[in-house]
């Protein structure tokens, strides 16, 4: 059963369509390792799945257990227990992976996005800075003059060289 956890993470691709197999097989082969057998010639039938491991390693693990169950050296209940056991546990790991990569794939695109930035920030920070021209001399004459009384007029005017 070790060994069995070691190879997990290579049942994971398969394992759907091959409870569709399975289900069909268990509807037509009451005895384990029959449906195993029925199982097997399915996957192989499958073009897509025949070269695959995944459904090959768990076909392979159901019928161990079917001939463990022929033989007598489990019953029936508990390797059929055992096999939807490794299929929950599989389920479960194609499901961690799947958040893993998913979650993976978003801090891609969330570190694409901070590049982004910092790139149009530094293509910003090069860009020449455009200033409005700005007077360098200003002559300004006033000519104030005292009318009667306490009136005074000014005439102001500038000249920007």
């Amino acid at each position: 059963m070790k060994k069995s956890l070691l190879i997990i993470p290579l049942l994971l691709a398969g394992c759907a369509k091959v409870s569709d197999y399975q289900a069909s097989c268990e509807q037509r082969y009451p005895k384990l390792s029959d449906m195993a057998n029925c199982l097997d010639a399915s996957v192989k039938n499958d073009s897509r799945m025949a070269s695959a491991p995944t459904p090959k390693l768990y076909v392979l693990a159901a019928k161990m257990l079917g001939q463990g169950v022929d033989e007598g050296k489990i019953s029936d209940a508990q390797a059929r227990l055992e096999l939807q056991n490794l299929y929950v546990r599989l389920q479960n790991q194609e499901q961690e992976q799947q958040i893993a990569q998913s979650q993976a794939l978003q801090q891609a695109l969330l570190n694409y996005q901070a590049v982004n930035t910092m790139q149009a920030i530094e293509q910003k920070a090069r860009q020449p800075v455009i200033t409005q021209p700005y007077p360098t001399h200003v002559d300004t004459y006033t000519n104030c003059n005292s009318g009667f009384g306490n009136t005074v007029t000014c005439n102001s005017s500038s000249n920007i060289r």
